[in-house]
């Protein structure tokens, strides 16, 4: 297989000595983050993209250290901008030095990661707990061999409705099962209330994936390759496009889910759905806070009556990085961190991610919290649609050339898909485009 080659900018990262237990900001917007410090604990460096994730790493430092009195960390951990910083990780990586002990490691990076053989397997640590989660969500960071990864969540992918765009048009989303009732309920949204039924991405891939894995189909194929130009992403794309023309879907302002201009128009009821995983129920109590009481969540639709709504998407696989002096203690406590029912209780109450540990599905203390600010935000229950869905999901495949392939999807391919490129017939759009895939 041939190595992922990629032109690497490195950026350095500027960062604050920080007293234990707190978060200093550096000039270049990056953070480090320690748990509190005890006396003869280990040194371990963590790096992560997502601010977010540094008080949950601190805070199960913390339960480690009660739990683990013989065995106490220390860590810091560093974070700064996305590409940034996995591409600084990369380098480090490639170099055989300057890298941290443990790192977070985006879904759209991780198989460069894989490619290069930089990861330690964690398998050893994964059994204890490996009958108590969807293990999909771990054996997606492998090779076939070995895991090398865990999730911060499940990432089931729903629907979200905004229900006042809905009950205005008369239309029930308990209704609609199939993608072509999603269209044709579309329609009577846009004729009802002037709203698009959604949009699309042009530098993401959530709903053209979503739609592609309910068909069986990877953006890679089973020996890695790229495998973007096939019948059913044609299909997808088409179908899609139909939308586009009678303007029952339109392209997502900002070019995807995560831009100011988007969290902007949805907050304002600028359409009636989105079809993205359950971990976005943090975007909308963080920036689409006019939207509590309004959002519905229910499964995505299919392609055929009777089909399973069962696709995962996004995620952030937690890896040990070679090199590292404590291995086994990295690799104990990521699996205790992300896969322990302390760590992933404190993923679903404080994150919004759905819980990777299936026990909690059914914990009345976790599903009918009146508390909990995602329950309340929702006017249905998440939970109801993860124990329909079940434990057999379909998770993309992020091996051999998935990094660079994810590269092109959001970087060209979508964008001529769906705006520059709109009349060019899709499976001679989709060869151009794998033909531009270097790996």
């Amino acid at each position: 297989m041939k190595k992922l080659m990629s032109g690497i900018l490195v950026s350095a990262m500027a960062v604050s000595t920080v007293l234990g237990g707190m978060t200093a900001f550096a000039d270049d917007g990056s953070t480090q983050g320690t748990n509190t410090f005890v006396d003869g604990g280990t040194d371990i460096q963590f790096w992560t993209f997502q601010e977010l994730h540094v008080p949950f790493w601190t805070s199960m430092a913390d339960e480690w250290n009660k739990q683990n009195p013989d065995r106490p960390i220390n860590m810091t951990v560093t974070t700064g901008e996305s590409h940034a910083l996995q591409e600084k990780l990369l380098t480090a990586c490639a170099a055989g030095e300057g890298t941290p002990d443990m790192a977070d490691i985006e879904i759209g990076y991780y198989g460069s990661f894989l490619n290069g053989q930089y990861l330690i397997p964690i398998d050893d640590a994964v059994e204890p707990y490996k009958d108590d989660i969807v293990y999909s969500r771990v054996a997606m960071y492998g090779d076939g061999e070995h895991v090398y990864g865990a999730d911060f969540h499940l990432g089931a992918t729903v629907t979200y409705y905004n229900m006042d765009i809905m009950n205005e048009a008369g239309i029930d989303p308990a209704t609609i099962n199939t993608w072509d009732d999603f269209h044709e309920a579309g329609k009577t949204v846009l004729e009802k209330t002037g709203k698009p039924m959604a949009t699309v991405e042009v530098s993401d891939l959530f709903l053209p994936q979503a739609m592609l894995l309910e068909k069986g189909v990877q953006y890679v194929d089973a020996d890695g390759n790229p495998n973007i130009a096939t019948q059913e992403h044609a299909d997808v794309i088409n179908f899609i496009r139909e939308m586009l023309a009678d303007g029952t879907i339109q392209i997502t302002p900002g070019g995807g889910f995560h831009t100011e201009e988007w969290y902007g128009f949805m907050n304002g009821g600028g359409c009636a759905s989105i079809t993205i995983p359950l971990w976005y129920m943090g975007r909308f109590t963080d920036y689409m806070t006019d939207l509590k009481g309004k959002m519905a969540i229910y499964p995505m639709p299919v392609w055929n009556d009777g089909d399973v709504h069962e696709v995962l998407q996004g995620g952030t696989g937690t890896s040990v990085i070679k090199g590292t002096e404590n291995e086994q203690l990295c690799k104990d406590f990521l699996a205790f961190a992300k896969l322990s029912k302390e760590g992933c209780t404190y993923e679903w109450k404080e994150l919004g991610f759905d819980p990777i540990r299936t026990e909690l599905w059914d914990d009345p203390a976790i599903t009918e919290d009146p508390d909990n600010k995602f329950l309340q935000f929702f006017t249905t229950n998440p939970f109801d649609i993860l124990k329909a869905n079940g434990t057999d999901l379909t998770a993309p495949d992020i091996s051999g050339s998935y990094s660079a392939t994810y590269s092109v999807l959001v970087s060209t391919t979508y964008a001529n898909a769906f705006e520059n490129s709109v009349d060019e017939d899709a499976m001679e759009l989709l060869q151009n485009e794998q033909d531009t895939i270097v790996y």
